[in-house]
């Protein structure tokens, strides 16, 4: 831990907080406060010197309020009862103090942050630092994908199956041509031609 201005540690100031604070010492804490503020102005000397001095007003506001229901002792029998209730309070609400004091004690003699309930919010706040709760982030369950379906496409009637047109009967070969297979003289109806005598094809 870092020394401050006046050659003594930084921690030193946090133990010396918490035990004044545990010992009662509210004079000697506020001064402790003064020194550790304005003197060194260190922030997290200061902090934990804020936490103690809140362990401390705690002590004193409970003691406080209690004092204000003084009246109840002159109540007989009543008295008594409001007497034990009001020491078994205070006895629970010192000792609630004392376990925080002590586990800040051990914590600032590490060097860590004491980490009262509260007080650091109030430190924290003092010294302008506000810290903010970070929201849980949810994530949506993921949705299974949907294959994607396709447009249905109107169904094409079948076309109605044509029937099978019937071969065509071969046609009939051409009769032969009235003409001369050898030099194409027309034979007009002769058996052989009439130019080279070849016979007329039947």
């Amino acid at each position: 831990m870092e020394k401050g201005k006046f050659g003594i540690r930084m921690s030193f100031y946090a133990v010396a907080a918490f035990i004044f604070a545990i010992l009662g010492y509210s004079t000697a804490l506020i001064l402790l406060a003064g020194v550790v503020i304005v003197g060194e102005k260190n922030e997290w000397a200061g902090r934990q010197v804020i936490q103690a001095i809140c362990l401390q007003f705690v002590s004193g506001v409970v003691g406080t309020f209690f004092g204000l229901f003084d009246f109840f002792y002159r109540i007989p029998i009543f008295g008594t009862v409001w007497g034990t209730i009001v020491s078994i309070m205070e006895s629970v609400i010192a000792i609630i103090i004392l376990v925080f004091a002590i586990i800040g004690l051990v914590k600032v003699a590490k060097g860590k942050e004491a980490g009262v309930p509260l007080a650091d919010r109030f430190a924290n706040w003092a010294y302008g630092k506000i810290t903010v709760k970070q929201q849980p982030v949810y994530q949506q369950p993921m949705q299974q994908a949907q294959p994607m379906q396709q447009p249905m496409q109107p169904v094409q009637q079948a076309q109605p199956m044509q029937p099978v047109s019937q071969a065509q009967p071969m046609q009939q070969a051409a009769p032969a041509a009235d003409v001369c297979a050898n030099c194409g003289n027309p034979l007009n109806g002769g058996a052989f031609c009439t130019k080279c005598g070849t016979p007329a094809a039947k």
